[in-house]
């Protein structure tokens, strides 16, 4: 199986977005997210493009993922890990900006407030 994400233009190529194969021994499953869905081999399908899934997808899991923590709704098991890994990057963020070692308890203990610039996102 291979898995690969590229999300920037690249010597005048489209992001590959988020593309995985899984080599069988009678054939490859090609899928890619917002993509071509196929299989190649003795029994070629050829699939196709499921409309809008990428897009939908990705509002849908914010708009969930938003109304889990708004809620504060443990339940849905992406919630823990996604917001560990937000403040490890905030982490970084400050660790980059201060040149100085920033430790987690601090981190997760501290008070200072962080206003994120989304003007100009669209809900």
């Amino acid at each position: 199986m291979t898995f690969s994400s590229r999300q920037f233009n690249a010597h005048d190529t489209e992001p590959d977005g988020i593309v995985v194969r899984a080599f069988g021994d009678r054939g490859v499953l090609e899928t890619a997210c917002g993509g071509n869905v196929m299989i190649r081999g003795p029994n070629f399908y050829r699939g196709g493009a499921p409309p809008g899934i990428y897009r939908d997808g990705a509002v849908a899991n914010i708009a969930e993922f938003r109304r889990c923590i708004l809620e504060r709704d443990f339940a849905n098991p992406p919630v823990e890990p996604s917001v560990r890994s937000n403040l490890l990057t905030i982490l970084g963020r400050q660790a980059a900006y201060t040149g100085e070692v920033v430790y987690w308890d601090k981190l997760v203990t501290s008070t200072e407030r962080f206003e994120a610039d989304l003007r100009g996102l669209k809900a």
